[in-house]
This record gives structure tokens, C-alpha cells and sequence, in this order.
């Protein structure tokens, strides 16, 4: 299927989506180090249309790879998330080892655990992400081999399946008594058919059918975010932080909003440069994140200061994105920092 012409445009699908990407990059940060008075304070903070909006975006674009029958696209966005995902725990036994010792069968245990179900080792939490991007992608393709044309329609099964599920209590029932690097395999139920949505927004080619009114598609994207930031208009189901179509759909309306953003309007040669460059590196800066906040909790007058430390920390990650793929563009490496 050819890219709507809408997404033609170099400086409109970079644009627009990359700017959303560091947006949501800079939100998880502040998810994760704004402080638990931050948190009870500003509600954008414990809201979660951050991670599912990534989840949306990484299928949406990676359509075409599950579609096609050139493999080696495949393997090469499998290798992408498979170097940072098996690396960086490799490099924190490492870090470790140097600093004091350590129980060897307890690391090696930990690093089993970590690599199961994404997350075991201190401060590689976040790598539950990658994991799912893993066994999504391995599971789609599959499906897309052996059922063809079916095969959007039997993934859609699973779509209702894992709301199902979800609504139902029964995800929850499963997972909640169990230690977290467990409970964290639950995101799968929950992150699915967000996953699922992806393909199917490419599948029906969405920007082809609402880019003939933009404006109008960003109006009521940005009402629907409106209407469900501010009120409980689907209900609330236990779950692990991505249950139910709230969080769905909120990525679906993040997504269009950005995406049809005029961007091709804007002529000036220079500042599209400036936001290409700065909307760069999300990925390293989300593997760094951890890192870079303990350097910084070194400096006793940026733990007071909780959103400054939260914009450091997102510019120490690209800072080291950026040096790092540079040392390493012709080598496989560069993927643990973009």
C-alpha cells in the first residue's frame, strides 16, 4: 500500500509525528521523576496516553514490514529493539561489577527474569516496552504469514479478546498477586490492541480519508482528548495503568492531531532544521533516562527542582544519543541510542 500523499511531504510526517514523539518521550520522563507532590498536584502527570500513543505509532509505521514478504526488513527491525533490549542489562552487570561485588547466581537469575518478562534489574524497568515491541512484532508477522489476507481480521479477533479480558476483570485477576516482574506481563493484554489499532489505522489508509478536512479532524481529535482527560466518559476497570479503550483512543486522537498539523506551510529553512534536530534520539533518550537521573541526583539542588532535573534529564539522554550514534553510524551499536 503506497503512503497517503499527505505523508509525502518530508517535512510534514517528520515533522508532526516527531514532535509528538519528544513530547510523549519528555511526558514518561516526568512520569517517572516529576516526584510523588508533583504527581498529586498535576494530573497530566498520573495520565496515561503516553506509552500507548508510542505503541500506536511504532505499528502504524511499521505496516509495511508485517505485510511484506522481504524478511529482511523484518530482521532488521527485530535487530533494532533486540541490541538494546539484550545490551544495556549486560552493561548494568558490568557497571555493577566494577563498583562492588555481586552474587553471580543471583545477577544471572535476575538477567533471565529481565529478559522473560522485561523487567527484574533496578532501573530496566522500562525495557517492558521493547519486550512487547518484540512479541507483538514476532507475533504479528506470523500471523500475517500464515493467514495473508485474513489476516488483519484475525488479529482484530485478539483486539476484542484483549478487551475482553481487560473489562472482564480477568487480566487483572490473573497478574495482581503476583511480584511486579511478573504482574508486568499483563501489559501485553493491555497493550495489544493498541498495537492492533496501529495496523488497522494504516490498513484503512486513515489520513487518506479525514485529510480532505483537516481542521476539522484536528477539532473534534482535540475535543475527544478534552472529553476524556476531564471526564471518566468510559468508566474505570482494574488494571496496570493501560487498561481500557480510553487510553486507546486518546493515542488515536494524539496522533491525528499531530499528524495533520500544516507543517508544509512553514517555509523557514532554518527553524524546521532546529525541530528536526531536536525532536531526534527519543529512543536512547528513553533507554538513558534511569541513568542520566542518577548523575544528576548527585547535584543536591536539582532534587528540589523536579521539573528542571525531568528537561535535564531529557537533554543529558539526547546529548549522549547524539555523540554515541555518531561514534557508532556504521555499526549496530547506534541502536542503543536511537
Amino acid at each position: 500500500m503506497k503512503s497517503p500523499k499527505y505523508f509525502k511531504n518530508n517535512h510534514t510526517m517528520n515533522l508532526g509525528i516527531e514532535i509528538l514523539r519528544m513530547i510523549l518521550c519528555f511526558w514518561i520522563i516526568t512520569y517517572h521523576f516529576a516526584g510523588k507532590i508533583n504527581k498529586s498536584k498535576y494530573k497530566i502527570l498520573k495520565t496515561f496516553y503516553h506509552v500507548p500513543t508510542f505503541m500506536l505509532i511504532s505499528f502504524y509505521f511499521s505496516y509495511s514490514i508485517f505485510i511484506s514478504k522481504d524478511i529482511i526488513k523484518y530482521k532488521k527491525r527485530l535487530e533494532r529493539l533486540l541490541i538494546p533490549y539484550i545490551i544495556y542489562p549486560l552493561l548494568f552487570v558490568l557497571i555493577s561489577f566494577s563498583f562492588h561485588s555481586i552474587n553471580i547466581k543471583q545477577i544471572i537469575i535476575d538477567l533471565l527474569i529481565q529478559y522473560i518478562s522485561g523487567k527484574k534489574i533496578f532501573g530496566l524497568g522500562i525495557l517492558w516496552f521493547i519486550h512487547n515491541l518484540i512479541i507483538f512484532g514476532i507475533f504479528f508477522k506470523i500471523i500475517y504469514f500464515l493467514f495473508n489476507k485474513q489476516s488483519l481480521f484475525i488479529l482484530q479477533i485478539f483486539f476484542i479478546i484483549s478487551y475482553l479480558l481487560q473489562y472482564k476483570g480477568i487480566n487483572y485477576k490473573i497478574f495482581h498477586q503476583y511480584p511486579f516482574y511478573i504482574r508486568i506481563l499483563s501489559f501485553i493484554i493491555e497493550m495489544m490492541p493498541i498495537a492492533i489499532t496501529g495496523l488497522i489505522l494504516r490498513n484503512i489508509d486513515i489520513f487518506k480519508i479525514i485529510s480532505n478536512d483537516k481542521k476539522k479532524s484536528i477539532f473534534f481529535s482535540i475535543i475527544a482528548i478534552f472529553f476524556i482527560y476531564n471526564y471518566n466518559i468510559f468508566g474505570e476497570i482494574k488494571g496496570f495503568n493501560y487498561q481500557g479503550i480510553k487510553q486507546n483512543i486518546a493515542g488515536i486522537c494524539l496522533f491525528i492531531s499531530f499528524s495533520l498539523i500544516p507543517f508544509y506551510k512553514f517555509n523557514n529553512s532554518i527553524i524546521l532544521v532546529i525541530i528536526k534536530t531536536i525532536t531526534r534520539y527519543t529512543g536512547g533518550i528513553y533507554y538513558l533516562q534511569t541513568f542520566a537521573y542518577y548523575v544528576l541526583s548527585k547535584f543536591e539542588y536539582l532534587n528540589q527542582k523536579s521539573f528542571i532535573k525531568c528537561l535535564l534529564i531529557y537533554i543529558f539522554g539526547f546529548l549522549i544519543s547524539f555523540v554515541f550514534t555518531k561514534i557508532f553510524r556504521n555499526n549496530r551499536l547506534k541502536y542503543l541510542f536511537n
